[in-house]
């Protein structure tokens, strides 16, 4: 009996201290792992960023070679110039990852985690300034909404929202001795930022600079072939250079995006009246009315068409 209560006693002993053990050990292993998972996953990006800059590298001296038999020394130069400025590039982007050795350091770690952390809390204050500035803009306050929209630009002048947001009010308001630059600098973030683009060549559009505004409707217009208005720009722009053909040609693609569309439907209307093509101009001023029976507008210029 006595041995027994011994045995007994020992067993509870060692589970009541493997226990604690055992989770700590648990909890332990599951942070290494954790830890070991984002370190490989650090390791992964690292060696993608060598590999782009091989390729890139490998690319641009290959277009280098092939050009040195018909282009003069001084071109060559500059090339070389070129070449270097662009390698350096690549290696700024990487250099923060190539010291693979220091993600081993806990240190490291909880830097990384804190400066997560930071960047969370900003963002978060961030979507705050811009919740409440379109308050105020929906409630017509647009001198607390543009100072609203500067204090969130104040904690980060690159914020892609706000900039949009700051470069919309001043476009709007047709101030575009502010808003051009900010536009500029939403392009140069985003490359692919068909509305600023476009809004720039509406900008160089109203100064009278028709061939650059050309040149950006027609590239918003690329990349979002989808958006009427940035037509209706091209026609404004086709318009204003005596080229009324062409302007049909775009108004006419604006119809096929928006069929039932009065406004639209008149300006083609009109256009085509302009170029004397009266039966084209009459088919679209009883298209308006189809839509909209008490289009007075469309109903006048009728009657005009019929006098004439």
């Amino acid at each position: 009996m006595l041995k027994m209560s011994v045995l007994l006693w020992m067993l509870l002993t060692i589970i009541l201290i493997s226990l604690p053990v055992g989770i700590i050990s648990f909890f332990f292993s599951k942070k290494i792992f954790k830890r070991l998972t984002r370190l490989l996953g650090k390791i992964d990006t690292f060696d993608a960023l060598v590999r782009f800059k091989k390729d890139i590298v490998h690319l641009y001296r290959t277009k280098f070679s092939s050009m040195k038999s018909h282009v003069n020394k001084d071109k060559i130069e500059n090339m070389k110039n070129d070449e270097q400025a662009f390698l350096n590039t690549i290696d700024e982007i990487i250099k923060p990852k190539s010291s693979v050795s220091k993600h081993l350091e806990p240190e490291m770690m909880i830097d990384d985690e804190e400066g997560k952390t930071t960047i969370i809390k900003k963002r978060k204050l961030l979507e705050k300034i811009i919740y409440d500035a379109l308050g105020l803009r929906k409630d017509g306050k647009f001198d607390e909404y543009e100072k609203k929209i500067i204090e969130g630009l104040a904690i980060d002048s690159d914020d892609k929202d706000l900039n949009k947001l700051l470069a919309d009010l001043y476009f709007t308001m047709s101030n575009y001795k502010k808003a051009l630059p900010i536009l500029k600098k939403i392009v140069e973030m985003d490359p692919k930022d068909h509305k600023a683009i476009r809004q720039i060549g509406e900008i160089y559009l109203t100064s009278g600079d028709f061939d650059i505004a050309e040149l950006l409707i027609q590239k918003a217009i690329g990349i979002n072939p989808s958006n009427p208005k940035y037509y209706i720009s091209m026609v404004e722009l086709l318009y204003n250079t005596d080229r009324k053909h062409d302007a049909i040609v775009e108004m006419e693609k604006v119809i096929k995006l928006r069929p039932t569309n009065s406004a639209y439907m008149l300006t083609l209307a009109d256009l085509y009246r302009e170029i004397n093509d009266l039966d084209n101009a009459k088919k679209y001023y009883f298209r308006v009315l189809e839509y909209e029976p008490s289009n007075e507008q469309a109903k006048k210029k009728l009657k005009e068409l019929v006098v004439e």
